[in-house]
């Protein structure tokens, strides 16, 4: 194994522009599903010949109701097999002005202190990782190696929308995508060099609260009238908060709703310890620095805010509109009673809670206490898999595979039992039964945001983009020998 990794490694070195070079030319063909799907269907075509010509014998779009879903089967003969996750949608761009370098250009920047930066959508998120690891593929041909394992690339194009169809194409192809264990190639380390492995994942239910006068039979029912009126006319805007008020208390960290607690599960054996690990190591002052707060719920610290983080559900309120939303200048106001009031809230569940069961349980407390009226609509995708979370041991292989592999790196990663916000492998691990995972030795920056980055040079502590790529061949090997 050694040896095929010092070959590897320096094929990587030889090629190491052309690979910039793929990196770029992948970024160039924009694929943004949020805004209107622009690019989409040419990248997933792309990638489909991508894939053939990586030595794939098998490739297909998976056609959906929304955006296609690209597959593609290596088969080495190995007795392994690994999917490949990956996304190749992106966020938009906008606001264009804001770049310090054009977001589809895919320029090399210098940022200090990493040096060669790709500048551009999807440089980190993901379109970076998903052509290194391509690169690292091709690679492992160019050296006179052989793959390790199997592969089954998955490359979807919805990531951005909440993987919308990831689970109609599981259903329907599940006896072709039959696999050990996932893999999702990312860049894992912060820009400090600080590294964490999550071994999990949360799910969400978004969904929309509405009051309206003419369904409320109170207050102003087709449309919004003189706030002269407001001694005799009910407001439902006020109807809405009484709701939110019903549902939550404690400034909405204590959930009222019956039973919603009582799927639950507590930490186990395992977690427990891990959590022990990771409170000895977790730097809560920084933790609250990057998120810009000055004090956790309760006042809760060290331990104990880590097991609430990771352990237990959340109700947060997204936003909240109606009537006059205008902000910045109190001279300007619209004296009026709203017609009707709506807020988003998104609940963020775990093991074993199941999400038809919540949303029916928030549905009858509602009307129980006199809210039958306020309106409830939930994404009806959410409700197709009502067990979505997902939880891996620190003992599966695809985790021992990535630890050795950072060990390799003098990567000690933060090991987080579970992550407080989820991704599309707990769909993985529903529907095929298989274990989940991402990981990489390297770092990019700006996911979602403008001068998204991923570094190519970096430094010591901080790996650019061969690192990155060597890493994951390294993970394919580690992996293929437990």
């Amino acid at each position: 194994m050694e040896a095929s990794l010092e070959r590897i490694g320096t094929q990587i070195d030889r090629d190491l522009d052309q690979h910039i070079a793929n990196i770029q030319s992948l970024i160039r063909q924009p694929s943004m599903s949020t805004s209107g799907g622009l690019g989409i269907r040419e990248m997933a075509v792309r990638l489909q010949k991508a894939f053939a010509e990586l030595g794939c014998q098998d490739t297909a779009l998976f056609d959906t109701s929304g955006n296609p879903v690209v597959f593609g089967h290596y088969d080495t003969g190995a007795s392994k097999t690994l999917i490949v996750y990956l996304m190749y949608d992106t966020e938009a761009v906008l606001p264009e002005e804001e770049w310090i370098s054009p977001p589809l250009e895919a320029n090399l920047v210098e940022l200090p202190p990493f040096g060669r930066c790709i500048i551009g959508r999807g440089a980190v998120n993901s379109k970076g990782p998903l052509q290194a690891f391509l690169n690292t593929v091709a690679a492992i041909h160019a050296a006179g190696e052989a793959l390790p394992v199997n592969l089954k690339f998955v490359a979807e194009g919805e990531e951005e929308l909440g993987s919308i169809h990831v689970a109609d194409v599981l259903q329907d192809h599940g006896a072709s995508l039959q696999a050990d264990a996932l893999f999702f190639p990312a860049a894992g380390q912060q820009a400090n060099g600080h590294t964490t492995l999550t071994l999990g994942s949360r799910t969400a239910i978004i969904f929309e609260l509405e009051v309206n006068g003419e369904r409320w039979g109170r207050g102003p029912s087709k449309f919004e009238i003189h706030a002269g009126s407001r001694s005799l006319v009910d407001c439902p805007v006020s109807h809405l908060l009484e709701a939110l008020n019903c549902l939550i208390a404690d400034n909405g960290n204590r959930i009222l709703v019956e039973g919603f607690y009582e799927d639950v599960v507590p930490p186990n054996e395992e977690e427990e310890e891990l959590l022990d690990r990771l409170a000895a190591r977790w730097d809560e002052e920084a933790y609250r620095a990057r998120l810009g707060v000055k004090a956790f719920i309760d006042g809760l610290a060290g331990r104990a805010a880590l097991k609430r983080l990771i352990f237990e559900p959340a109700f947060n309120i997204r936003g909240i509109y109606g009537g006059d939303s205008r902000t910045g200048d109190v001279n300007v106001s619209k004296a009026i009673i709203p017609h009707r009031a709506v807020c988003k809230v998104g609940l963020s569940l775990v093991p074993d809670q199941n999400k038809v069961d919540i949303v029916e349980k928030i549905r009858a407390h509602l009307d129980r206490n006199g809210f039958a009226d306020v309106a409830m609509r939930v994404r009806p995708d959410y409700l197709r898999d009502p067990g979505a979370w997902g939880q891996v041991s620190v003992h599966d292989d695809i985790v021992v595979a990535m630890l050795h592999t950072y060990a390799r790196y003098g990567i000690d990663p933060e090991i987080w039992p579970r992550s407080p916000g989820g991704w599309p492998g707990y769909l993985f691990q529903h529907y095929l039964g298989i274990p989940f995972l991402s990981g990489g030795a390297g770092h990019g920056g700006g996911a979602h945001s403008s001068n998204e980055y991923l570094v190519v040079d970096g430094h010591d502590t901080v790996r650019g983009l061969a690192d990155l790529e060597k890493s994951y061949a390294h993970m394919l090997y580690e992996y293929a020998s437990l």
